[in-house]
């Protein structure tokens, strides 16, 4: 039987106070019938680490989120194969990226085939450090995918991304974890073997390759199995980003400093010392 995360089990028999009904009424939702329009005025007091719950009935295929911009993109941290069934609810946290596009386009909510009863911005939980691709619950068993449209990375400047972490309630770090781009023998970025175990997350160092391989990715594909332990939830993939300033971004190069070009190269002079574009002193 499908365990529940006890974060997510609080949040679901505490009312929250924050509550906000942002869309009531009964629409059937569908790729010929449309779907759920809401402004991005509902999203004006948005943050990151709310939830959207979208309560629906007659579920029989999956459900999509979107935002309301000219090419109807895939809201920021949302799944694809997000599939759904029969009377239920879906939750949709809301990474930065995310809230930024509600914000400015508002959402649409659609897919194959549910009716759509109401839609609610809850409480939700608090972001971890770096920059988070996805956050929510996802229950990994037996050759579970999680897999994530490119809307939550295709905009982050990777050369400051230093880790990727995959955070989960897993018991120990005796599991199976690939992370793939395609289900070509060519389409993995890395497995666990290449992940160091931190508290709560498998840690991948990224490469100059690496890099550009997930920056360029139609989509990130992320395969759990159990192996000889107990299902667990996934909770987050955040990016580690080295936000150290360089010294020319510091106070002590930046404030009087003057740009020149000499022998084809930015020289930087300040308080008649000078360095290159990476702040280092000539």
């Amino acid at each position: 039987m499908k365990k529940i995360s006890l974060v997510a089990l609080f949040a679901a028999l505490v009312m929250s106070v924050n509550a906000t009904d942002i869309w009531t009424g009964s629409k059937h939702v569908s790729w010929t019938d449309g779907g759920v329009q809401i402004a991005a005025s509902a999203f004006a007091d948005a943050v990151a680490g709310q939830k959207i719950v979208v309560t629906f009935t007659d579920a029989t295929d999956g459900i999509e989120f979107k935002v309301i911009n000219q090419n109807f993109d895939h809201l920021a941290g949302s799944r694809e194969a997000a599939w759904i069934n029969g009377n239920a609810s879906f939750d949709q946290f809301l990474t930065r990226a995310a809230v930024d596009s509600l914000k400015r386009y508002g959402l649409e909510i659609i897919g194959a085939n549910f009716t759509c009863t109401k839609v609610e911005l809850l409480d939700g939980k608090e972001l971890k450090e770096g920059i988070t691709v996805w956050t929510g619950f996802f229950w990994a068993n037996e050759w579970s995918t999680l897999e994530l449209y490119r809307d939550g990375y295709c905009n982050v400047d990777f050369s400051k991304v230093e880790a990727i972490r995959f955070y989960s309630e897993a018991a120990s770090g005796e599991y199976v974890l690939n992370f793939l781009e395609s289900w070509d023998e060519s389409g993995k970025f890395a497995d666990k073997s290449a992940m160091t175990d931190g508290l709560g997350y498998a840690e991948l160092p990224l490469t100059n390759e690496l890099r550009t391989r997930l920056a360029n990715a139609a989509h990130w594909m992320i395969q759990f199995n159990k192996e000889a332990g107990e299902p667990f939830n996934v909770t987050d993939v955040v990016l580690v980003v080295n936000d150290t300033p360089s010294a020319v971004e510091n106070n002590t190069v930046a404030a009087k400093a003057v740009k020149m070009i000499e022998n084809g190269q930015i020289v930087i002079i300040n308080n008649g010392v000078r360095y290159n574009a990476l702040g280092a002193q000539l």
